[in-house]
């Protein structure tokens, strides 16, 4: 921020025309002490004009004012969800926010998907357990990994298997490794973790 002197009452209409060399250099002045807060803009010319490094300032409110009318090429961040988006005429993109993970790839499906992970532990029941994804699911079907949780020692641990995969849910079976038999042990303790892609 750049304080600066501006009265637009002045020159006055009785004011002295001698002054006038000095009513002009210190209009120049102002106005080049004013966009050099946040623009290069040297005191004796040359290249000016470029934003300074970090001045560029995003828009700020809710997520749910993010919007693409005429805002091509800027950045909101939304204050309700910690969410950073790209605005432009074209379409909104999402970019990231405080509790979305960093992944080695970009999800599939456009630029309003966004990778998502959920986990939980639920109880195998009667030899299968359903397992529905929280916050709505995904939008389309995710990759998950289920683990068993067995005492220390034993000799034929259970395996966890996974069937019915849909983008709401899916079905959790275990059987014993070495015989294949299913297990029905509602104390049997299953661990899940899924990722996928959400769009907003």
């Amino acid at each position: 921020m750049a304080t600066i002197s501006w009265d637009e009452t002045l020159p006055s209409d009785s004011e002295n025309a001698g002054l006038g060399d000095d009513r002009i250099r210190s209009l120049k002045t102002s106005i080049r002490v004013g966009l050099d807060a946040e623009h290069v803009w040297p005191a004796f010319g040359g290249d000016a004009g470029i934003h300074r490094l970090g001045s560029g300032r995003p828009f700020y409110g809710a997520q749910s004012l993010v919007s693409s009318t005429g805002t091509d090429g800027r950045l909101m961040i939304a204050s309700d969800t910690s969410r950073v988006f790209h605005v432009g005429s074209a379409g909104t993109m999402f970019l990231g926010g405080a509790n979305v993970p960093s992944m080695g790839s970009a999800p599939t499906g456009g630029q309003r998907f966004y990778w998502a992970l959920e986990c939980g532990v639920t109880d195998l029941a009667a030899g299968q357990t359903l397992v529905t994804f929280p916050n709505s699911g995904f939008s389309g079907i995710p990759f998950v990994y289920l683990s068993v949780a067995t005492e220390s020692g034993a000799v034929s641990p259970p395996v966890g298997k996974i069937r019915n995969l849909t983008a709401a849910s899916f079905t959790a079976l275990v059987s014993i490794a070495a015989t294949g038999a299913t297990v029905v042990n509602s104390a049997t303790t299953l661990h899940w973790f899924s990722i996928g892609t959400r769009t907003f």
